[in-house]
């Protein structure tokens, strides 16, 4: 299906939303019955496309919208030390000055079409459920695996050097009298881990011992059977050792890569394992049990997902 004119995108219309057999047209977020070539009609950027568009926002996809405005009011909410205030539509603005874009405009088809070729937007198209017990995420409901990549090398660094220039140590009392970890101190990524680390200090014997042993923070590398750049490349995701019945990760479940085997609900059972859970959502941290590609033993530093409002 192609469009013309000043639309880039076209894909058929949600009856509750364009009505059977609309096309919606991202450029102009909007629906149009279909051409006679089966795409969505010229449009000329002038008042009345512009009345039209703002016409159709208010009525068909105010939610829509203001959940897109949300997701860049977040990100700049989350990052003041990166973003200042948004004040252009669309538009993620440096501290420097420079802008990113938030929303690439590019219709991505598939889910493993988003994680390859993330944009700001695609990063904040699914909410991270906080709280516990969870419930069983929905086919390819992963809040958090969605990464624009190009945003974290800008904010962490686009090497391992530049990365390890940032890191610091924290202490992680849960592991024993001497025990540290190494995480970046960009965006109060290692302030925030240093009061999970308190929070857990408080919580009974039996829970503290979960997260006694962490396996990894720092690494450099690409996610496992993947080529996307791992969060702990950033210095800002730390894996512990679970008990063993806790430790899941999706890709030792399944024979099928492409497949994500059966959801472990049994894991969500243990309230010690939530009350852990729970500390580190209290500072800005999302868990990937939460994944339908689940990975039990991951938290990872996503304030724009776990930490503002």
């Amino acid at each position: 299906m192609t469009c013309s004119g000043a639309s880039a995108h076209c894909l058929p219309g949600l009856p509750e939303k364009c009505g059977t057999g609309a096309l919606a047209c991202r450029a102009l977020d909007a629906c149009h019955e279909p051409t006679a070539e089966g795409g969505c009609p010229t449009y000329q950027t002038g008042v009345l496309s512009r009345i039209a568009m703002a016409g159709f926002l208010m009525l068909a996809c105010a939610g829509v919208a203001a959940a897109d405005d949300d997701g860049l009011q977040r990100l700049v909410r989350a990052y003041p030390q990166q973003f200042s205030a948004a004040d252009k539509p669309n538009v993620l603005r440096w501290r420097d000055g420079t802008e990113t874009v938030y929303d690439d405009g590019v219709l991505k088809t598939s889910f493993e079409e988003k994680l390859k070729h993330a944009s700001p937007k695609d990063q904040m198209s699914q909410v991270y459920p906080c709280g516990w017990p969870p419930r069983e995420p929905g086919v390819d409901e992963d809040p958090g695996r969605i990464r624009c990549g190009a945003l974290f090398r800008r904010m962490y660094g686009d090497s391992a050097a530049a990365v390890e220039r940032a890191l610091v140590d924290v202490a992680w009392p849960a592991a024993g009298p001497s025990g540290k970890v190494r995480f970046t101190r960009i965006n109060d990524a290692a302030r925030a881990l240093e009061a999970v680390a308190k929070d857990i200090s408080a919580l009974p014997g039996d829970v503290k011992r979960y997260v006694a042993k962490p396996i990894g923070t720092f690494n450099w590398r690409v996610v496992a059977g993947e080529e996307r750049q791992s969060p702990h490349s950033h210095g800002i995701a730390i894996d512990f050792r679970l008990p063993v019945p806790l430790q899941r990760y999706w890709r030792w479940d399944t024979k099928d890569p492409d497949e994500a085997p059966a959801y472990p609900q049994a894991v969500t059972a243990d309230e010690r394992l939530g009350k852990i859970v729970e500390a580190f959502e209290r500072h800005g941290f999302i868990w990937g049990g939460k994944w339908r590609h689940y990975d039990t033993m991951h938290f990872e530093y996503r304030p724009e997902l776990a930490g503002v409002k």
